[in-house]
């Protein structure tokens, strides 16, 4: 991972429809959060959503994840073969877009510990302001219907697509549905994404927004 820019790249690696030029109204906004420290909490957090990508469990972020990603998603929410062919280019997309030389996509290999370190070292920078743009994007690929809102079967469809247990889906859906209303909203979404990889609190409501936290 050395040379390339933490803060250009796609934090989970699912980041790459266009930036929605929309208003984002926050409770907490990046820069309201505390210095990230790095502490062992947060690196838990971090692993996990390592873990989620690394979809062939073999420690390494390849193209393949990604890929194996996209099927998954498009499985679990039985997609039509255009709209399948759609969220695996987006997803091949988002791959090339976090590696330095595209050219390499196909054997390029991104490690946990990489990983963890170039986004430690941008994470109180660059980061905080490219967050709500790059949790934008990521909630426009999973609001697959395009209706604004996240519903409960597209964040089934997150975790499956992670290889995330679906029925931990719930209890981090409850989290980020603040409102009750049984979806979730941009805001809600983008709010949860900045606390999950800003804060240092172990008693923050979105600690398993990527279901519970591996050791």
């Amino acid at each position: 991972m050395a040379g390339i820019t933490f803060s250009k790249r796609l934090i989970l690696g699912v980041f790459s429809r266009g930036f929605t030029q929309k208003a984002i109204s926050l409770k907490m906004t990046p820069h309201d959060y505390p210095t990230v420290k790095g502490s062992e909490y947060w690196r838990r957090k971090i692993r996990t959503i390592f873990k989620g990508m690394d979809a062939t469990r073999d420690g390494y972020l390849t193209k393949e994840d990604y890929e194996l990603s996209g099927h998954r998603l498009a499985s679990y929410m039985n997609l039509d073969e255009n709209k399948a062919k759609e969220v695996l280019k987006l997803r091949v997309d988002g791959w090339e877009a976090i590696i330095k030389d595209p050219k390499n996509s196909e054997v390029y290999r991104m490690s946990e510990d990489g990983y963890i370190s170039d986004l430690l070292a941008v994470i109180n920078t660059s980061f905080r302001d490219a967050l709500v743009s790059l949790a934008s994007r990521e909630f426009d690929f999973y609001d697959l219907d395009g209706n604004g809102f996240i519903s409960s079967k597209e964040h089934k469809a997150l975790f499956y697509s992670l290889g995330i247990p679906t029925d931990y889906s719930a209890d981090a859906f409850k989290a980020l549905d603040t409102d009750g209303d049984g979806f979730i909203s941009r805001e809600e979404y983008i709010q949860g994404v900045a606390d999950f990889v800003f804060s240092e609190d172990e008693n923050s409501p979105y600690t398993h927004f990527f279901g519970p936290l591996i050791e």
